[in-house]
């Protein structure tokens, strides 16, 4: 048993997350407001505004709903989870201050004078209700499997101890730095009573810093304005807290192109852009900008082996693969600044494939004759590169003889369509945010059921690949995780479910009026502040 009692330091808040990167905003001003309290119990004052870009409007505002890049920045913003992961995967308090783990449970003790955006305090049964309703099936959460595996959890909270217990079945070595992921942030009481308070992040929903003053403020396909709350002290506990004032208002605005990103940033219209395209090299070196880059975003090829799908037969998966070029799938994403991977993580994941031989080689040759005539739909988001890896596929596969429908989708929709089950499509190209640097993040969308019970969007039954799953996260021993996740790797690639592309490095952008905080290379929107 681990028993880690956090230090109380002032620091400040941790990752957005997601699918896909980018964002966008038209700025705005608003009067200053003082008496506020910044996050990490540091006293700052609100002032004005700032806006902060989206690549695509969130899907949802209830974090256990959250799929893709804009749910989970909103929800950093008005949500709060138990823990927080920073640099080099270290997992910090959240709203717990500190915790005890063991492989089959964790207890939480909650930090004193916690209130829900309307005022009401915190109890620790509110938490271990919000906890229960992610994780019971009825709700449907997409992120389930990654944080508790196939367990069951039953979860209490002591309101007198201030302290939250999660239960297991069975061993699972993922889940305390899984509730670090946004998916996981607390509802508060109003918001599990009265779906319109959640549905538009209204006071009451969340513990976070900001929430929407009203539905009025959230106008999609333009921009989400949120207000900070008075009286936040409780934010994560970051190293390297930016210093400065809280906004008084951020406006989180959608912006489809990251041309029209880069042009809004560069005009002062806009102070933060996350861009993963050309547009990037505008801001290089150039005075009054800072440019952080990470190679965060892990792209591969998945695919819908439901009955009835082309993508079924093994055989075409193996034609796909060896359609597929990833030096030219590189080269049209990244201009190739790219690296090319050797599994479903960067290299900077630990257990990850590093074997080259798994993959299966570019011959362009052999896939004609599996492919002539094959009717295949390529579905994919826009928000890496406005799609161009998405429309590389559709090239590469009709060069080899296949009959391909391209869909070059909004994130929104492609989540709809792909992650939750609605869609006809054969192809995907994922962009993949790896949450917490963790093989158990993009691995666990090839376990279980489909969507809606489940997360494994492909319908993917490997049997191989679920019994190195379920090894690599019964043990906490690092030599016995990384054997199973060898193993678990080389299932998925020997059967094709995959086809690794290539990483592709995620820039966050700003001008020098702000601070901000991007751990492990995430951005994180609460935690910006007006410099000094």
């Amino acid at each position: 048993m681990t028993d880690r009692r956090a230090p109380v330091r002032t620091m400040a808040m941790l990752v957005g997350v997601g699918l896909a990167v980018s964002a966008c905003t038209t700025g705005g001003t608003a009067g200053s407001s003082g008496g506020a309290t910044g996050s990490g119990g540091s006293a700052a004052a609100k002032t004005s505004a700032v806006s902060i870009a989206l690549a695509s409007d969130p899907t949802t505002l209830d974090p256990a709903k959250g799929s893709v890049a804009a749910d989970f920045l909103m929800e950093r913003m008005m949500f709060d989870t138990l823990v927080r992961q920073d640099d080099g995967g270290t997992v910090i308090p959240g709203l717990a201050s500190s915790w005890k783990v063991t492989p089959t449970s964790a207890t939480f003790t909650l930090q004193h004078g916690v209130s829900c955006s309307d005022g009401t305090a915190l109890t620790a049964t509110d938490v271990a209700k919000s906890l229960s309703r992610f994780a019971d099936p009825a709700t449907a959460a997409p992120a389930v499997g990654q944080v508790f595996g196939s367990n069951k959890p039953v979860i209490t909270g002591d309101d007198q101890a201030g302290t939250v217990t999660v239960t297991l079945q069975t061993p699972w070595a993922s889940m305390l730095n899984s509730l670090t992921i946004p998916q996981t942030s607390i509802v508060c009481p109003a918001g599990l009573a009265n779906p319109q308070v959640l549905k538009d992040g209204l006071k009451g929903a969340g513990t976070g810093p900001y929430y929407s003053a009203s539905a009025s403020a959230l106008k999609p396909g333009i921009g989400y304005a949120l207000t900070a709350r008075s009286g936040y002290t409780w934010g994560p506990k970051y190293q390297n807290a930016p210093a400065g004032t809280v906004p008084a208002t951020v406006n989180m605005n959608v912006f489809a192109s990251e041309s029209t990103m880069a042009n809004e940033l560069l005009s002062g219209q806009l102070d933060y852009a996350g861009l993963t395209g050309p547009d990037t090299a505008r801001f290089v070196g150039k005075s009054g900008y800072t440019v952080k880059g990470s190679p965060i975003v892990t792209m591969f090829a998945v695919f819908n082996e439901r009955a009835g799908h082309a993508t079924a037969k093994p055989a075409v998966r193996t034609a796909v693969a060896q359609a597929l070029s990833q030096s030219a799938f590189n080269s049209a994403v990244t201009k190739g600044t790219g690296a090319l991977i050797n599994s479903i993580a960067s290299s900077q994941v630990a257990c990850v494939n590093t074997d080259k031989s798994l993959l299966t080689p570019y011959d362009a040759a052999a896939a004609k004759s599996a492919l002539k005539g094959v009717k295949i739909t390529v579905e994919g988001t826009n928000a890496v590169a406005a799609g161009a890896g998405n429309e590389y596929v559709q090239a590469a596969l009709q060069a080899a003889g296949a009959n391909v429908t391209l869909k070059n989708q909004d994130s929104a929709t492609w989540s709809s369509d792909v992650l939750a089950g609605q869609g006809n499509w054969d192809v995907t190209v994922l962009p993949n945010l790896n949450l917490t640097n963790q093989m158990v993040v993009p691995a666990s969308f090839f376990i279980g059921g489909p969507p809606p019970a489940g997360r494994n969007f492909g319908d993917i039954q490997n049997s191989a690949f679920t019994g190195a799953f379920q090894q690599a996260n019964a043990t906490t021993d690092p030599t016995a995780q990384c054997a199973a996740w060898q193993s678990a790797q080389a299932a998925l690639l020997s059967s094709h479910d995959v086809v690794p592309l290539a990483s592709v490095d995620a820039y966050s952008i700003y001008a020098k009026r702000i601070a901000l905080l991007t751990p492990d290379g995430l951005f994180d929107p609460s935690t910006v502040r007006v410099a000094g």
